[in-house]
């Protein structure tokens, strides 16, 4: 009989359990408050609308707090109180899971203090806020707030207050606002608060509407770690206030220029390796100074090949002025390990040659636009001019040229930044490069290759852009050596296969000097992207027409070491000048 007793004790006991733990779901319309249950589920797919305080309760009274409850709003659903319409007071282990409307027509929309280990998840299409303090959390009793995570891929906001208030010892709390998720307020204060030994993701928006000059991000404890990341928007200044022992991280992508306002003291750390620059917190892609040499180099190619195909077609043109025109694209892959910003390279272009008495007179114009993957662009207009020497008899009967000229650039570039209201920012300058180019070849006959040697050097004077970032004068040089040599397909045709094997290295500073919003800083290029192995091969046809109408055609690809490669097609034609 003892056993038996103890048998029904049970069952009604654990019945009890069930009844207490039993979920509950609102369908329609209700306007009375619904308290929570220990381990229970209130799940609204209707409208729970009572226009008062505490509409949804976890706490009922001291001592008697709800712990491990879970309320989950679905898509069409809507909570709406006035005050705390989500009161997760002292409760441990609170889940929200919202994908409709949680609204406070007055003030905290969740209120989780003195809460241990809540979870608010506000799914896409999610709708939190509230006119003061959308979500809330502190520490006034005996109870610890601490363990708090919010994720967040709808939006989340405030009219009157912070849209996210943690403060008076919220400690351990996990931020996480995900790509699409928006969280903004429209008033002086932070939208985002933070507390102690705190995580903060951004890979949205968070916006403070009021004015770029308050705070998007307020931080009131210590050792907190906040991560921009992506695409991610901003707006207003990070401040840190007295804290001490917070992380800025960054992680944009290589070479995405940006600059935030910081207040207070930080460690920055960039994730993808750009150099970034204190006195507030900012970086930029060293494009338009690290790709300087290579851009040498394929000018120099670009030379050499046209002296090339003028030389091979002098029995064509009868002494007189020749000329081509050409146009090219060219592609060089990013590599994170050595900073090196993916690009795409199109130009179009003139060469021109008129023979003297000793020598030929070249003159050439170009115009091009390197475009980065990083959001910078650079446009730009050339015009160089020289002379070729073939069988120079000062230089042991070598062909050699020398040439120089000036490129006229406008650099567009679009920043992340803090400080304006839509959280990027359009910066532009113009400004010029002087370049200088040089060489001897050897012409071999039968299956002997040509042999060459080239230097380049260029001279890129200071210039600032329209805002926060400034360049130093940059000098770069190059050092070539080549092998060339090409094939006649048909025999007495004029179709001809070629090829050219380059070697080359950058001699000279490595460093660029710079600066960001005032504050000085030096990149030094890797010794990986100062070298590079160029191999070009070229196909082109040769054809006399008729006295007046003569004309050569090519095209001619290249690869390298560098993941660069591209493509050059050039049409050549008399010219009597």
């Amino acid at each position: 009989m003892r056993i038996l007793k103890i048998v029904i004790i049970f069952i009604y006991l654990n019945s009890l359990k069930q009844l207490y733990a039993a979920d509950v779901e609102i369908s329609g319309t209700q306007a009375t408050r619904e308290d929570l249950q220990a381990s229970s589920t209130l799940t609204i797919s209707g409208t729970l609308d009572g226009d008062l305080n505490n509409i949804v309760r976890g706490y009922i009274a001291a001592g008697n707090e709800i712990d491990n409850a879970t309320v989950v709003v679905e898509s069409g659903g809507v909570i709406q109180g006035k005050s705390n319409t989500i009161m997760g007071r002292e409760t441990s282990g609170l889940t929200v899971t919202n994908s409709g409307t949680i609204e406070a027509t007055s003030s905290k929309a969740i209120q989780l203090q003195d809460s241990q280990n809540a979870t608010i998840t506000n799914k896409s299409g999610g709708l939190i806020f509230a006119d003061t303090n959308a979500i809330v959390q502190q520490s006034v009793g005996t109870e610890d707030a601490t363990g708090a995570s919010i994720t967040n891929a709808g939006t989340i906001y405030s009219v009157e207050n912070r849209a996210i208030y943690f403060y008076d010892g919220a400690t351990d709390a996990t931020f996480t606002n995900e790509s699409g998720g928006i969280i903004y307020n429209t008033s002086t204060f932070a939208t985002v608060q933070i507390d102690t030994n705190s995580t903060l993701v951004n890979s949205g928006t968070i916006d403070n509407r009021n004015s770029p000059s308050n705070a998007g991000i307020a931080i009131v404890g210590n050792n907190n770690t906040i991560t921009l990341k992506d695409k991610s928007i901003l707006v207003g200044k990070i401040d840190g206030g007295t804290t001490t022992g917070n992380t800025l991280k960054f992680q944009h992508g290589v070479g995405q220029g940006y600059f935030y306002e910081t207040a207070g003291s930080f460690t920055l750390q960039d994730l993808d390796g750009n150099q970034v620059v204190k006195g507030s917190a900012g970086s930029v892609g060293q494009g338009g100074s690290e790709t300087l040499d290579e851009l040498l180099s394929y000018k120099s190619l670009n030379i050499r090949q046209f002296l090339n195909r003028y030389k091979d077609s002098e029995n064509l043109y009868d002494g007189n002025g020749w000329g081509e025109t050409y146009t090219s694209l060219l592609n060089r892959k990013g590599h994170t390990a050595n900073l090196a910003l993916e690009y795409d390279l199109f130009n179009v272009g003139v060469n021109l040659i008129s023979p003297l008495e000793n020598s030929d007179f070249i003159l050439t114009f170009e115009a091009g636009v390197q475009d980065f993957e990083a959001d910078h662009k650079i446009t730009y207009q050339n015009v160089s001019a020289g002379l070729y020497l073939p069988s120079n008899k000062y230089l042991l009967n070598l062909d050699s040229f020398i040439i120089g000229g000036i490129s006229l650039k406008n650099s567009e570039r679009i920043i992340l930044t803090n400080t304006t209201s839509s959280g990027k920012l359009d910066i532009d300058s113009d400004y010029q490069t002087f370049e200088f180019h040089s060489g001897v070849t050897k012409t071999n006959s039968n299956l002997i290759p040509n042999v060459g040697l080239t230097g380049s050097f260029s001279i890129t004077p200071s210039y600032d852009e329209s805002k926060y970032y400034s360049w130093r004068n940059r000098k770069a040089g190059n050092l070539s050596i080549f092998f060339s040599d090409k094939y006649n397909l048909i025999k007495n045709n004029n179709l001809n296969l070629g090829w050219l094997l380059d070697f080359r290295s950058l001699i000279g500073d490595k460093s660029q000097v710079y600066s960001v919003n005032g504050t000085s800083a030096t990149y030094k290029q890797d010794n990986a992207l100062t070298r590079e192995i160029s191999l070009a091969a070229n196909l082109d046809y040769k054809k006399k027409i008729t006295d007046n109408g003569k004309f050569t055609a090519g095209i001619s690809a290249k690869n390298t070491n560098q993941n660069v490669r591209s493509l050059n097609v050039n049409l050549g034609f008399k010219l009597n000048f």
